[in-house]
C-alpha cells in the first residue's frame, strides 16, 4: 500500500483510501459489484454498526463518503486535523473489518435499486447511461450502478470473491492532504478480505468506440442530447490542448456553444462540453436539452459550431483566454484539501507519484496554436455518436 502525505497550513484534513477497480473491471456476470461493495463497507464491522459509522464521524464534526467510479472506488474522510486519529480509525476500520453480512446485504438490495431507479428518472442521468452503453462497446460502457437483475441475484460470496481479486492492498494508495498530518502513522495491516485473494479471473478492461445515432421515446417536456466523439486516454499529451479546446468551445459561460446555441439562438437553458479521459481511451462530450419540437434545431446549431470550428479553428483571443482561465479555474480548484487528496491519490495510481501543479500549468502554457489544430483536426463529424432522450419519433445528425 503506497502512502502519500502533502502537509498544508490549514486546519482540517481530507484522507482517501483509493481502490484501483471500477465498472471497467466487471464482466457481464459482475456488473455493479464494484458499486455494491462500496456499499457494504459502510453497513458495519467487527467493532462498529453501520450507526456507529456514521455517529463517529458526524461528532466529530466530519464526514465519511464514498464512490465508485469506471476504473477506481474511493473511501474518505474530511475531519478537523485535531480529529485526524480518531477519524481514520473509522475510514480503516471499514476497510479492515468490514463483515459484508447478509442480512443487511439483503437490505441494501432495495437501496441501490432505488439509486438506479432514482438514475434514470433523471433524463440528465439517464441521458448519459444511455450513451455510454450504446456508444462504447466493452466494459467501459456499462453503468457502474450495474442492472436491478445483476444486484437481486448478489451474493455475499459474489462481493467476497470480486475483493479478492481486484482489492490488493500493494495496489492501493492512501492520500492524506491537510495540516499536522506529518507526524501521523496511516499505515493499514490485516485486511478481511485477504483470505477471499484469488490470482485469477482478472478481466482486462475493453473499451471501442461506434459511431451512431438513438432516438429513445420518453414522455417529457424535454429533449436531453449528448453528442460525443472518441479522443485518446489519459497518458496520452495532446490531453492539455484538448483541455483547452474544451474550455474554448463549449466548457465555460463565454464558450461558442453558450453564447451561440443558448445566448444568440436561445435553443436551450445551458448546454456545455466535456473530456473524460481513460487508461483506455477518451471521449469528448457536448450535453444539453431542450424543448421536443426544437430538438433538431439543437442538434443542427451544434453541427453546425463543430464545422465552423473544422473550417476556422480558434482565434488567437479565444486561445489566450481558454489558457487563461485553464490555469485559473485549476489553481483554484487545489484550494481545497480534499481537492488535493483527490489529485495526489488519482495521480499516484495513474503515474506512480503526485504530478506538481506547477508542471502540469507549464504544460498548458507551453500549448501552441498547431497544437489546438491537432484536436481539432481529428474530429470527424461522421464519427460521432449521438443518443436522444425525450418524446420525439426521429432526429438526424
Amino acid at each position: 500500500m503506497k502512502i502519500k502525505i502533502k502537509s498544508r497550513d490549514t486546519k482540517s484534513a481530507s484522507v482517501g483510501i483509493f481502490v484501483p477497480v471500477g465498472s471497467a473491471f466487471e464482466s457481464d456476470r459482475e456488473r455493479g459489484l464494484a458499486h455494491f461493495i462500496e456499499h457494504m463497507l459502510f453497513k458495519g464491522t467487527k467493532n462498529r454498526t453501520y450507526k456507529d459509522i456514521a455517529a463517529d464521524i458526524d461528532k466529530l464534526g466530519g464526514s465519511i463518503n464514498a464512490f465508485t467510479s469506471t476504473e477506481y472506488t474511493v473511501f474518505y474522510i474530511r475531519v478537523l486535523s485535531d480529529f485526524l486519529k480518531e477519524g481514520y480509525d473509522v475510514l480503516s476500520d471499514i476497510i479492515k473489518n468490514s463483515l459484508i453480512d447478509e442480512n443487511e446485504l439483503e437490505k441494501e438490495k432495495s437501496v441501490i435499486i432505488e439509486e438506479i431507479n432514482m438514475t434514470y428518472d433523471n433524463p440528465d442521468e439517464a441521458v448519459y447511461e444511455f450513451f455510454m452503453e450504446k456508444a462504447v462497446d466493452g466494459t467501459y460502457g456499462k453503468s457502474t450502478l450495474g442492472t436491478k437483475e445483476h444486484i437481486k441475484s448478489y451474493k455475499r460470496e459474489d462481493l467476497l470473491n470480486f475483493m479478492g481479486k481486484y482489492y490488493r492492498p500493494k495496489n492501493m494508495v492512501v492520500s492524506v492532504v491537510g495540516g499536522n498530518v506529518d507526524s501521523f502513522d496511516f499505515t493499514i495491516n490485516g485486511f478481511f478480505f485477504d483470505k477471499y485473494r484469488k490470482e485469477d479471473g482478472k478481466l482486462e478492461p475493453v473499451f471501442s468506440f461506434k459511431p451512431g445515432l438513438d432516438n429513445i421515446k420518453r414522455e417529457i417536456a424535454q429533449t436531453n442530447v449528448i453528442v460525443g466523439c472518441e479522443l485518446f486516454n489519459i497518458y496520452d499529451e495532446r490531453k492539455y490542448p484538448a483541455f483547452l479546446l474544451n474550455d474554448s468551445f463549449g466548457g465555460t459561460m463565454s464558450s461558442r456553444l453558450f453564447q451561440s446555441i443558448r445566448e444568440e439562438k436561445s435553443l436551450c437553458y445551458s448546454i456545455y462540453s466535456s473530456i473524460k479521459l481513460y487508461t483506455k481511451s477518451g471521449l469528448l462530450l457536448i450535453s444539453a436539452s431542450t424543448s421536443n419540437d426544437k430538438a433538431q434545431k439543437l442538434l443542427d446549431a451544434i453541427k453546425q459550431e463543430f464545422i465552423k470550428l473544422k473550417k476556422n479553428g480558434l482565434t488567437k483571443r479565444e486561445f489566450e483566454d481558454a489558457k487563461t482561465h485553464f490555469l485559473g479555474s485549476y489553481a483554484l480548484g487545489l484550494e481545497s484539501n480534499f481537492s488535493v487528496m483527490l489529485k495526489q491519490g488519482m495521480d499516484t495510481l495513474l503515474y506512480g507519484n503526485y504530478v506538481d501543479e506547477n508542471t502540469i500549468m507549464e504544460k498548458i502554457r507551453n500549448v501552441t496554436m498547431d497544437d489546438i489544430q491537432q484536436i481539432i483536426d481529428l474530429i470527424d463529424l461522421d464519427k460521432f455518436h449521438v443518443t436522444c432522450l425525450g418524446n420525439i419519433d426521429a432526429l438526424k445528425w
